[in-house]
């Protein structure tokens, strides 16, 4: 099997904040604590959906062993850029789900490695809680007062 650097092989969520659709062909995970969301592109969105159905990293950095763009480098530094965002974290996991076939295709046809992007712009209108943050007389949205405003 490809190693990948002698890093943690298994990752799985950081918190229940952290959700995950497919919204018109586009992957996106929306982080609830704080707002932020990630689009990834289809190589992206197929290893996401695979680490955290619990496939270890150096099964798929096996699978897609001489891929021209997925790589077991490049596997390694996306999982790793989503523990720097706060959307996964090293698990001590000892068994590795199964790969799905499906998932092996798609990024050996990939020809780009994965890629990531984070986006604050839309954070304030996803914290803000339409149920309890609401004025009678103002209306929503509206954010009360905090201890820190």
């Amino acid at each position: 099997m490809t190693e990948c650097h002698g890093s943690a092989s298994a990752y799985s969520l950081a918190s229940p904040d952290i959700v995950s659709e497919e919204f018109e062909g586009e992957f996106v995970i929306l982080d609830l604590s704080c707002g932020k969301y990630y689009s990834m592109d289809p190589a992206a969105s197929v290893l996401w959906r695979a680490i955290v159905a619990g496939v270890h990293l150096q099964d798929l950095a096996a699978a897609v062993d001489g891929a021209p763009a997925v790589t077991a480098q490049s596997i390694h530094e996306f999982a790793e850029k989503l523990v720097s965002y706060g959307c996964l974290v090293r698990s001590d996991a000892q068994a590795s789900a199964p790969i799905d076939p499906a998932t092996i295709d798609t990024l050996r046809a990939s020809t780009n490695p994965p890629t990531v992007e984070m986006f604050d712009d839309l954070a304030d209108l996803i914290l803000a809680d339409p149920i309890h943050d609401v004025e009678e007389t103002a209306g929503w949205p509206i954010r009360k007062p905090t201890a820190a405003n």
